[in-house]
């Protein structure tokens, strides 16, 4: 081999080298970030002293005395999510001045690739009024943590395994019902803004249903009528540059 050839080969031996040590590097920083974050929320979720049970309501007193001390540790904190039999079980934030701070920040205020779900700042949720349709926001990790279980709402055997989702929030909770989920492609279809279908009248209303439905991979056989509380989950989806993923419930009679 003459010098010029094994001077490049030489070359490229150290370039692939350094590709591959980086390439690894920011690997094990990825898997060291996911574990401290996995324990993060799982130190979360013990304060927030969640009952066994997802079917049964949970009254204002109830709920603010469970959720005392994450709100004690974040004013922002206000409810939790959760999908029985799945990782979703998370805080919900809610920061209407800085509409997606914790997008890229943790419960601390840190920041974080992984965010903590949050609701949507045009939303309302006090204890006087809440809007018709509470829409929370939440990262689909690569690692399928946070709310990337939603995708796979396209797939039947997950709706007949996860038809419910539980919100409890510092002014109660019950179960929430899935009536549709499906795929969008935000940038391709600006005019269906579902994310902004938040305080409704009836026309409004019976039209995001309808839509929604149209839309849906999962066939429920659930019609929200007028009157009936939405929440609806959105993540990222990764078919398209500007794919979400929405899955949308109402709250069950009784909760």
């Amino acid at each position: 081999m003459n010098r010029p050839i094994r001077a490049l080969y030489t070359a490229a031996l150290v370039f692939f080298a350094a590709v591959f040590l980086l390439s690894g590097g920011l690997l094990l920083r990825r898997l060291w970030q996911d574990r401290r974050t996995g324990l993060e929320f799982a130190e979360l979720e013990q304060l927030a002293a969640l009952p066994d049970t997802q079917a049964a309501a949970a009254q204002p007193d109830e709920t603010a005395a469970r959720f005392a001390a994450l709100r004690a540790r974040n004013p922002d904190f206000i409810g939790w999510i959760r999908i029985q039999g799945t990782n979703l079980s998370f805080p919900v934030m809610y920061s209407p001045d800085d509409p997606d701070f914790y997008l890229r920040h943790d419960f601390e205020g840190e920041y974080s690739d992984s965010g903590v779900p949050y609701l949507e700042a045009g939303c309302t949720l006090t204890a006087e009024r809440r809007s018709e349709n509470l829409v929370i926001y939440g990262h689909n990790m690569k690692t399928g943590t946070i709310f990337g279980c939603l995708t796979d709402y396209k797939y039947p055997e997950t709706y007949r395994k996860h038809p419910a989702v539980r919100l409890d929030t510092l002014y109660g909770g019950g179960e929430y019902e899935v009536f549709a989920a499906f795929a969008i492609d935000v940038a391709a279809e600006p005019d269906f803004a579902y994310n902004t279908c938040i305080d409704l009248d009836e026309a409004a209303f019976n039209a995001f249903v309808g839509e929604v439905k149209r839309r849906s991979d999962v066939d429920s056989g659930i019609t929200p009528q007028y009157g009936d509380e939405l929440l609806t989950l959105s993540t990222c989806e990764y078919s398209t540059a500007n794919g979400r993923y929405v899955v949308c419930a109402r709250r069950a009679s009784g909760t």
